[in-house]
This record gives structure tokens, sequence and C-alpha cells, in this order.
């Protein structure tokens, strides 16, 4: 979230609402700070005291509008909260917001900066909400205890991220079911009994 000054929480929404909408109409890269600051009715220097840079800007405002379009379910099924989750995933993907993380993602190739950026407001968030909830499948006995947490987290959300940034598949909401189902057999908990020949 933004960093610096104290805010008028208002004018900060107004600019998380018109960064967001601007770059869905626009490329990430061209969208400026006076392009910013003008759809939100405030000054310039107001937008620098409360985030570090451009990216920041819009960065916060895809962490706030993709948070609450993909909550993460929790019940005491961890599978079908996992699979609903992806479900979410997929609907975000493939709606307009879903070319603006591509976008942001192409960026992020040729600017270290941005792949920073990238990886710590909006990438990392959402990676502990999924480690959140695979560490309670362990805490409920759903899920092996002996798993590598983040070659599991790359299994279960890498096709998304592949289908988003190459395209040779397209993402439907079946798909969530499909690697779940693909993957949950490898990492879900069996006592002696059940793996027992």
């Amino acid at each position: 979230m933004p960093r610096g000054r104290t805010r008028d929480e208002a004018a900060e929404q107004r600019v998380l609402d018109a960064a967001f909408e601007l770059v869905a109409t626009t490329a990430p890269g061209q969208v400026s700070i006076n392009d910013i600051a003008k759809a939100a009715d405030v000054a310039k220097q107001t937008i620098y005291r409360w985030w570090p840079s451009r990216t920041a800007v819009i960065l916060d405002a895809l962490v706030v509008g993709t948070m609450k379009a993909t909550p993460f379910r929790e019940s005491d099924d961890i599978r079908a909260d996992f699979e609903a989750h992806l479900r979410t995933v997929i609907r975000l993907f493939n709606s307009p917001t879903g070319q603006i993380v591509r976008e942001m993602l192409g960026e992020a190739q040729t600017n270290p900066a941005i792949a920073e950026e990238f990886k710590e407001r909006f990438w990392q968030p959402r990676r502990d909400l999924s480690q959140a909830r695979l560490e309670r499948g362990i805490e409920l006995g759903h899920v092996r205890e002996d798993i590598d947490h983040e070659i599991v987290l790359d299994a279960i959300y890498g096709p998304l991220w592949t289908r988003l940034t190459i395209g040779h598949l397209p993402l439907t909401s079946a798909d969530a079911a499909r690697i779940t189902s693909a993957i949950w057999p490898g990492i879900q908990f069996r006592d002696s009994e059940d793996s027992a020949p």
C-alpha cells in the first residue's frame, strides 16, 4: 500500500481509481503521474508524497482491484478453496485487467526496478495468501508436511501465468478443476493404511 506521509483516504482512493481506469485503456508505460493526478484531481506532488514512483501507484491500484476480484475462500476443504481461487484468477486474467497484468510483466522483463516492484507489491501479497491456505491444509491433515511449498504453489498457479503470458492455450473456468485434479494426488496427505497396497 502507499508509503509516506499521512494521506486523505478519499484522495488516495481517487488516485487508485484513476490509475486503474487509465491503465485499463492505455498501456501502463504510457500513463504518467501527470495523467493520474489530473484524473484524480490532486496535485502531482501529493502523489509523490504518498508513492515512490509511477509504477508503485499503478501496482497498488492493481493490488487493490485484483484482491477484491480474487478473494481466497477460507473453509476446511483446502482443495476446494484452491480450486475456487483458481477460477477467480482465471476470470481476472480473461478480463481487461489481465491485459494490464501482462503488459506490466512485459515492462518488468527489461526494467529491473519494475520487476522488483511487481514482485513485491503485486505478486508477493497474493503468494502469501496461497501459502497461508497451503499451511492450513497441513494443519488440517489434508496436505503432506514434507512438500516443497514453493514448488507446489508454482505447480498450482504456473499454468495460469503461462497461458496469460504465452497465450498458447485459452484459460477456461474448467481448467481450475483440471489443475487441482492433476496436482492434488501428489500433495494430499495419506495415512499408512490409505497408502498400503
